[in-house]
């Protein structure tokens, strides 16, 4: 859009034109004292040769210097009215596209995407994938179950979150690729970034069970090959760590952790958790991976010293992963332990706003 000033300044040099063309100038003579005065805000000599054309054999009472007025559209569209409607269009569909919008309005995909963008502020963002679409039941029992853990953490203190024993299973690939942080090196600045190709894991796996509190490692064991966790095998698991905690845990009131996962939660574990006299069972809301204690530090920190390294069979995993449990002080699962304490009461926060 040209300014005020512009206008003015060509207004000024039509009229020098018009003013020399009646003196017989020719165009390069108009052109070459026009630049002596305008410099670098004169006009090209083509224009020069323009408009004394338009303007040799008229009379200085007849001619017009202004622009005529043109048909079409406004030689801008950012007004009001337009972004208005813009606005409009867009909240009515999120998902419309700029081509749309200069379509419906009869203006240029450029004006349509500026005032989408530098005059109404929108960007349009991709959706973001959540684990599952909670319904309002399960809203309501997240809220509820987080209100009660901060109710006892509250009463209780620290002395609660010790009690905790969690434990949960995962998957141990007999080769695990590193990932982008382990494979950096040492490069001048002007050499080229190393390549990584990607690499999948090996099929090969065994499941692991891990069973642990604030002061270490309680139980660990690791599922033969061709057997499923079903309510059966988690009940015999649940019978070793009982022992475990007898003889490593010697009079201390633990309230298990585990999540909601079906052989976890169905009647015949129920059952037998009442018979085997267990310990109290603290509650976890549906899908809430993000308040299970062992995805915070323990089994990111086990996966990541496992990465890059390739076992024979499954004896050499369990030979591996035992070792790194027993290279851990308690000091450093205290550590981790209130660091993940922290991230859970946080979350219960969130989790009871949220709801």
């Amino acid at each position: 859009m040209a300014t005020s000033s512009t206008l003015d300044l060509h207004l000024k040099q039509r009229a020098v034109i018009e003013f020399l063309t009646l003196k017989k100038a020719t165009p390069i003579d108009i052109h070459r004292r026009m630049e002596i005065v305008y410099g670098e805000t004169c006009v090209d000599v083509s224009t020069v040769r323009r408009w004394s054309k338009e303007l040799a054999g008229t009379s200085p009472t007849e001619t017009d210097l202004h622009d005529k007025a043109r048909c079409g559209r406004p030689n801008t569209v950012n007004d009001i009215q337009h972004q208005e409607r813009v606005d409009e269009i867009v909240q009515a569909n999120r998902r419309i596209k700029v081509r749309e919008i200069s379509e419906m309005l009869g203006i240029s995909t450029g004006s349509a995407q500026f005032i989408i963008h530098d005059v109404l502020g929108y960007r349009k963002l991709c959706a973001r994938w959540v684990p599952h679409m909670l319904s309002p039941e399960l809203k309501l029992n997240r809220s509820r179950v987080s209100q009660e853990l901060l109710a006892r953490y509250t009463d209780e203190g620290e002395a609660f979150l010790r009690r905790i024993v969690t434990g949960d299973e995962t998957w141990v690939h007999h080769y695990d690729p590193e990932n982008k942080k382990q494979s950096k090196e040492y490069r001048h600045i002007g050499s080229p970034c190393p390549k990584k190709f990607k690499v999948v894991p090996s099929a090969k796996k065994v499941l692991m069970t891990v069973f642990w509190d604030c002061d270490g490692l309680v139980h660990i064991e690791f599922l033969k090959q061709g057997l499923t966790v079903n309510s059966d095998r988690y009940i015999e698991t649940l019978r070793k760590l009982r022992a475990c905690l007898t003889r490593v845990r010697p009079g201390k009131n633990v309230i298990l952790h585990h999540d909601n996962a079906r052989p976890h939660t169905s009647r015949q574990t129920q059952d037998a958790m009442k018979s085997l006299r267990f310990y109290e069972t603290l509650p976890h809301p549906s899908y809430s991976p993000d308040l299970a204690p062992y995805d915070f530090h323990l089994f990111p920190k086990l996966k990541e010293h496992i990465k890059g390294k390739h076992f024979e069979d499954d004896d050499a995993v369990q030979e591996d992963v035992c070792g790194w449990f027993r290279g851990k002080t308690t000091r450093i699962f205290r550590r981790r332990y209130a660091k993940t304490d922290l991230a859970l009461v946080s979350l219960c926060r969130q989790r009871r706003r949220l709801c």
